[in-house]
């Protein structure tokens, strides 16, 4: 559920070195500083027991987001237990997704003191790698992280590393991506919509065309540019993204050839094709704007937006939306790096205890009640349990009116220790498992590009994407005229640059793994 492919980002979307005591070292990226930052905390922070031994520490994790309500109600209840095995307190710091950059950055820019921070391969984690944000974690998880390596497969381990360095620590969960579209239920039956029909995305047309002439108020399509289907369903089902910056691999072949998207006929064609909704009324007028989806399609003011899905999507995204909801897949399983790294934590060069963050993100794959307060809340206020294992919100209480709602139910440890709400499939981790097995893995699966190389130009591009992509994504402008002055521009700011580096460290990667 990653933010440009995650529903928090229609966004989206959706970011993602050593100990505190070198911290003023300017972010140099140096593994030997860091192995030494971390043995300097080595004789504080030597096991998970509750040892005597251990000083009172305080971790203070970054999060995306707003902040629950009942939050520090949860963390409360997590820091007694935390308290008992690692004689530790655990704090989070929440900053709203559309703020996380400009922050996130100030914060080491002014070498703010922090442990753990969530990123992903969506959200900026290569770049932030890049900048020296965070420190290598090999002997950290070697002597502290055993429970972490037995719960993730190695190759899912291994999609966290740059220059054969592990920076992050991947959620378990799904590491597939699967796209496609989201519409109520309600108007498919009034409508008797034939969805087996529709194979690919202009094969909505008709539909969206019978909402726009029969439901006034009702918005056929409403999108952002970060959830658009050229943001989403191409991104994540043609294309494999190879990490920050342009330049992409197609899904299909065998060749590794690195590839610019946005003179690929296919952006052309879906950038046409919502061109013509915008024009017919289907597409809502301020989506190059917009910043976040919300409930539309709950509130009944829209029909139909672009989702990620996985087994259960259906039933938690009718549950968040307060509506029943069908999905239409227009792209396939599919893992790449990005997609296995989708929900990552690291640890901040910030950090004075980095041996600590380590210990407990450790205990997010081994203790239930640490993962259901995060994740679910404190039980009998903000849940209750119908069995052993299954949940339901209290009487007269939803996700929408709880303290503490389970928005965070794919951001962080090991996710099938935590309890199945009533409406989600009692199989549910037997069908991830499944789901992850069952997906295409790309062919570069395992790539992680180091973007230290071209951080200017990526920099460059990434200005120049936030004054075209949007507009041109969405249907808000003529993409013959835009598209054009768009890769004019990109290659002015060093585009071609950018993907001949990748092209070079994806060929590096490959006759290293060959």
């Amino acid at each position: 559920m990653g933010k440009r492919h995650h529903l928090v980002l229609p966004l989206l979307l959706a970011c993602s070195l050593v100990a505190a005591g070198c911290g003023s070292n300017g972010g140099n990226n140096n593994a030997n500083s860091a192995d030494a930052g971390n043995s300097a905390n080595a004789n504080k922070s030597t096991n998970a027991s509750g040892d005597s031994k251990l000083d009172p520490y305080n971790i203070v994790m970054v999060f995306p987001g707003p902040e629950p309500k009942d939050q520090k109600l949860v963390l409360d209840e997590v820091n007694k237990i935390l308290t008992k095995k690692i004689n530790a307190t655990l704090e989070i710091k929440s900053i709203d997704w559309s703020a996380w950059g400009d922050k996130t950055n100030l914060m080491f820019a002014s070498d703010e003191p922090f442990d753990l921070m969530f990123t992903a391969g969506w959200f900026g984690f290569t770049q932030q790698v890049a900048k020296g944000q965070f420190i290598p974690l090999d002997d950290l998880v070697n002597q502290y992280g055993q429970d972490f390596l037995k719960t993730i497969d190695p190759a899912i381990v291994d999609a966290a590393r740059v220059g054969g360095k592990l920076y992050g620590m991947v959620a378990n969960k799904e590491f597939a991506a699967d796209k496609g579209l989201i519409l109520r239920k309600d108007l498919v039956e009034k409508y008797k919509f034939d969805l087996s029909q529709v194979k690919e995305l202009a094969d909505m047309e008709p539909l969206f065309k019978t909402i726009k002439e029969n439901e006034p108020g009702v918005t056929p399509f409403i999108t952002t540019g970060g959830a658009s289907p050229s943001a989403m369903i191409l991104d994540y089902g043609y294309y494999d993204m190879l990490g920050e910056g342009p330049g992409e691999l197609v899904r299909s072949g065998t060749e590794l050839k690195v590839i610019n998207k946005i003179e690929d006929p296919k952006y052309m064609e879906y950038a046409k094709l919502m061109r013509k909704w915008y024009e017919a009324g289907y597409i809502n007028k301020d989506a190059a704007t917009l910043q976040d989806i919300g409930k539309a399609l709950g509130a009944g003011k829209a029909f139909a937006q672009t989702g990620s899905f996985k087994p259960g999507s259906n039933l938690d995204n009718s549950r968040n939306q307060g509506t029943e909801l069908v999905e239409v897949q227009l792209a396939t399983p599919f893992t790449s790096t990005t997609d296995a790294t989708s929900a990552v934590l690291a640890i901040s060069r910030t950090s004075k205890d980095p041996a600590r963050a380590m210990q407990f993100v450790n205990l997010l794959y081994t203790d239930k009640d640490i993962m259901n307060l995060l994740i679910n809340g404190i039980e009998g206020k903000h849940y209750v349990k119908k069995s052993d294992n299954v949940i339901d919100f209290p009487e007269g209480v939803d996700a929408g009116s709880s303290g503490y709602p389970p928005t965070r139910n794919w951001m962080l440890g090991n996710l099938p220790l935590v309890h199945l709400w009533a409406s989600e499939d009692p199989q549910k981790w037997e069908a991830y498992a499944a789901y992850n097995k069952g997906a295409e893995k790309s062919r570069a699966l395992g790539f992680a590009f180091n973007a230290e190389p071209v951080k200017t130009e990526i920099a460059a591009t990434s200005n120049v994407e936030k004054e075209f992509k949007n507009v041109i994504v969405t249907g808000s402008v003529d993409p013959e005229k835009y598209i054009s002055e768009f890769i004019e521009k990109m290659k002015a700011a060093g585009m071609d640059k950018i993907i001949a580096e990748k092209q070079k460290q994806l060929d590096e990667w490959a006759k290293a793994n060959q």
